[in-house]
């Protein structure tokens, strides 16, 4: 028995170490690859607990792939499962971001230009595991009776978040009239789905669709609703009738208060606290400002909904307003370094933060440790919140609302991944120009590796990570070739 968790705990961490290594794109965008190799290939866990955890990491601020892992773990082997899962999965970008920033201080940026070339082969593997989330999700919903309607949300969440991207693309420069935020659309679908209750209550879903529709105008990128504080009002009786939808919903359910789950909350809270903690040890006693740092760290997770993009502008507000780090070196340093590298942002963005804060006050040493509790206030700060999250979901799940969620959260979810597919394809081009490459010869690249991976799939003749490893390396090869010539 022990042998087989001893097992078990090893492919998981391999598994993780995996996903972080080859993971870029953001939160989000990793959704598919982890879903792969969890509970395709490894089957670690079966695909409705994989769902579970996706629910439940998609209402939780934090970095989303660590609170992924760090649900696959707690499955698989309680409290240490939970732990050794989210390092493993933040580690590889974070290491390599610290490398990095140590390498910069004392040479060019070539290295980061050869990470850049590389993550053009990574992007075309990812847009090609985006869309087969995509295909798989449409697939699901038609063996659930609902293809209509799944195909239907994807149509709108796109629609309402891929504006500014597609403008991009296509060259336009007007405003588009809708790019609404990941965290936006979530502020949306929870409303709709807590107001109705889960149900097909026809005078709800009029109710909710008329207030869903104006809440649109209201953050509408034209303004189309020019009203002051209409979108505070809207959004207090968005919360209202949510609040109520829950109340109707609960009312009349008799849900018991079970000891043992407290308990095993309670012992999960703890343990990160104590993780974090310790782990900052040489930090605090290196470094004064270490207390003001993690507390920071710790409210930055915490305020970090809407993705990679919306938690640079907390980071902004909390370290550089503070003068903690110069604009400079987050910008043009630790910024630029963790959007080229795999893995969660807010994770590589802290550990960063701490090392130029430590390197200034201490040294290289110093840095280091900063660092170090700034990758472990990452993962012990999300994987808290994470741990709140599901015992109040785990005590609800039965009810109308949460299953609800978890029918339609996918869908949702694939509406987001083909925009951040079309913004993956516009990373690219602004990386062709950044770096005087023809736009078109990286766009070829990128359609021929997407190519490439389709064919390895339907031939299955590659695992996953040697796609990944061949992706990268065929971009490197083929972008420094333009360069010479």
């Amino acid at each position: 028995m022990i042998k087989d968790r001893i097992l078990k705990i090893k492919k998981l961490l391999f598994t993780m170490l995996k996903i972080g290594t080859a993971g870029f794109g953001g939160g989000t965008a990793l959704i598919p690859i982890i879903e792969e190799e969890v509970s395709v290939n490894n089957q670690i866990i079966d695909g409705d607990e994989f769902n579970k955890d996706v629910i439940i990491a998609n209402i939780t601020p934090g970095a989303l792939p660590v609170e992924i892992a760090a649900g696959i773990g707690r499955k698989i082997s309680g409290i240490t499962g939970m732990m050794l899962a989210a390092t493993a999965m933040a580690l590889p970008g974070s290491f390599l971001t610290i490398l990095i920033l140590s390498l910069i201080n004392q040479s060019s940026h070539f290295i980061v230009s050869q990470i850049l070339f590389a993550s053009v082969g990574v992007t075309a593997y990812i847009i090609f595991m985006l869309h087969e989330y995509l295909k798989n999700t449409v697939k699901e919903c038609r063996n659930n009776n609902m293809g209509a309607i799944g195909i239907l949300f994807i149509i709108l969440v796109f629609a309402l978040t891929a504006g500014k991207e597609i403008y991009q693309l296509t060259g336009i420069k007007n405003t588009p009239v809708f790019d609404i935020s990941t965290v936006q659309i979530l502020i949306m679908a929870f409303f709709i789905i807590f107001y109705t209750n889960g149900t097909a209550y026809k005078i709800r879903l009029i109710i909710s669709a008329a207030i869903t529709v104006l809440y649109c105008l209201c953050i509408s990128e034209l303004n189309i609703i020019p009203i002051p504080y209409a979108i505070w009002i809207l959004r207090a009786f968005m919360l209202i009738l949510a609040l109520w939808g829950l109340f109707t919903g609960i009312n009349g359910q008799h849900i018991a208060f079970d000891i043992k789950p407290f308990k095993r909350f309670v012992k999960e809270e703890i343990f990160w606290f104590a993780f974090l903690l310790i782990a900052s040890i040489p930090a605090l006693i290196l470094c004064s400002e270490s207390v003001s740092f993690i507390g920071k760290g710790v409210v930055s997770v915490l305020m970090s909904f809407g993705g990679g993009d919306a938690y640079l502008a907390v980071a902004d507000g909390l370290f550089i307003d503070s003068g903690m780090v110069s604009y400079s070196d987050f910008y043009s340093k630790i910024a630029a370094v963790a959007n080229a590298l795999p893995g969660s942002i807010l994770c590589k963005i802290l550990a960063g933060v701490g090392y130029y804060i430590g390197y200034a006050r201490g040294g290289l040493f110093t840095g280091l440790c900063v660092a170090f509790s700034g990758f472990i206030c990452s993962i012990a700060a999300s994987g808290g919140t994470f741990s709140a999250v599901a015992y109040l979901y785990e005590r609800f799940e039965n009810m109308s609302i949460f299953r609800a969620l978890k029918k339609y959260i996918r869908p949702i979810v694939a509406g987001l991944l083909l925009t951040v597919s079309v913004s993956m394809l516009g990373q690219n081009i602004s990386l062709a120009q950044a770096q005087k490459c023809p736009v078109i010869y990286i766009l070829i690249i990128t359609i021929a590796i997407y190519i490439l991976n389709i064919y390895w799939r339907k031939k299955e003749t590659l695992k996953p990570v040697y796609r990944v490893l061949l992706s990268a390396a065929i971009s490197l090869a083929a972008c420094n070739l333009i360069q010479v010539f």
